[in-house]
């Protein structure tokens, strides 16, 4: 290895592959690249990055692992359409200067964060924020 090219996926562990496609797929949106059933895995083309679920796995009671945020365009039409499909919002949007951010939670329990930034961009198109 001599240096670090870049991120080709981030990974969250499931329990129930089916179900936490379904959030990923139907209640965030967004496409689904790859589903294996048999392979316990599948993968979601989130822009810049693919986030990665790999099914089948016993799961502590409360995840302390990484997280994914995910850049919309209005935080709080986000916020609402959260409410109204009964995902679990862990913190309302809160404006921090420089973005604005919520926390929710998939069906088991791994974090996710839905950002928006002051300027308007997202991905590597910007600065730290």
């Amino acid at each position: 290895m001599k240096k670090i090219r870049g991120t080709d996926f981030v990974m969250y562990l499931v329990s129930d592959l089916a179900r936490a496609a379904s959030f990923y797929r139907d209640v965030l949106g967004l496409a689904q690249e790859v589903y294996s059933e048999e392979g316990k895995w599948a993968e979601y083309d989130c822009g810049n990055i693919t986030l990665a679920l790999k099914g089948g796995e016993k799961l502590p009671e409360v995840i302390a692992g990484g997280r994914i945020a995910l850049a919309v365009d209005d935080i709080h039409a986000a916020h609402e359409e959260m409410k109204k499909r009964g995902v679990r919002v862990v913190s309302e949007p809160h404006d921090y200067s420089v973005c604005w951010a919520m926390e929710i939670l998939d069906p088991d329990g791994n974090l996710v964060i839905l950002h928006k930034r002051a300027d308007g961009t997202f991905g590597p198109e910007s600065h730290s924020g």
